[in-house]
């Protein structure tokens, strides 16, 4: 009579379980001495990706507002520039950069920096868009919108840096006049803001996420962006202290506003929460 075949499972199944009965081919052993029981640690489940989430009307808003505002202050540069340079004289170390890094063809150190301000943002967009699109294009909507937050923040701070110092530019400072109202806005770099903003925002948000490979991010993005700070000294537009504290800026601005936009999706406390104080708000790591 056939039988069933989840009877055979069955039977297979307890088979297995069962102690096999000592026969001819299988000589008794003496049983273990008894020990104290012991209990094996569970088994370690491999934690997944990182699941983030985004308020992504807030951080819109918040993106457009910068980026409303760094309009109108290019609109209204020439009223906002002071009359005269506030910071005309350089220090020593920036005289001595500048006579150690600069480039006798200024003009195509100029380009060049134009151009990897272009290359950076851009490699970090496309980097981070073929990361996320298998996760779909929400998170890719996330990612890049973080991108431009933290670029969008550090540029606004820049031009509110460059009005309110009014140093003069290396190149006006050695003609001994100024031919535009952009040659009283040296400090700090906005070109090595930038892109230091977009290789550090990048690198974090691809690390905040899990994923692999951000190491080498960091070293590509940042590496670019060390490069466009030290071409912008070549070319005459900028002093050592306005790249150095750029790229500060920068660095901090694309570090710290993924840490403030993305939440963990499981309840935990972000690594920075931003909280009412007396006279502003407070970070809190």
């Amino acid at each position: 009579m056939p039988t069933h075949p989840l009877l055979r499972l069955v039977t297979l199944l307890l088979a297995l379980a069962l102690p096999g009965q000592p026969g001819a081919a299988d000589p008794v052993t003496s049983p273990a001495p008894a020990g104290p029981e012991t209990l094996a640690p569970p088994a370690e489940v491999p934690s997944g990706r990182p699941q983030l989430t985004l308020d992504l009307t807030t951080h819109a808003v918040v993106t457009g507002a910068e980026l409303g505002l760094i309009g109108l202050g290019v609109a209204l540069k020439d009223r906002l520039v002071a009359p005269t340079c506030r910071w005309c004289e350089p220090p020593r170390l920036d005289r001595w950069a500048r006579g150690l890094l600069g480039w006798d063809d200024t003009r195509r150190a100029a380009i060049t920096s134009d151009v990897m301000q272009l290359v950076i943002p851009a490699g970090a967009i496309a980097t981070l868009w073929v990361q996320a699109a298998p996760h779909g294009q929400r998170e890719v909507l996330e990612d890049l919108l973080v991108l431009a937050e933290s670029a969008s923040s550090a540029l606004l701070l820049t031009e509110g840096a460059k009005y309110a110092a009014g140093r003069l530019r290396p190149d006006a400072w050695a003609r001994g006049s100024t031919a535009s109202p952009d040659d009283k806005l040296s400090f700090w770099s906005g070109h090595t803001a930038f892109a230091f903003s977009a290789a550090a925002a990048a690198t974090q948000i691809a690390r905040l996420r899990g994923r692999a490979g951000w190491k080498w991010l960091a070293a590509a993005t940042l590496g670019a962006a060390a490069l466009t700070g030290y071409l912008r000294v070549a070319a005459d537009r900028h002093w050592l202290t306005d790249v150095a504290t750029g790229a500060a800026i920068g660095t901090a601005a694309g570090l710290v506003v993924p840490l403030i936009a993305f939440q963990p999706a499981d309840g935990r406390r972000p690594a920075v929460l931003l909280a009412p104080a007396p006279g502003g708000l407070a970070v809190i790591f």
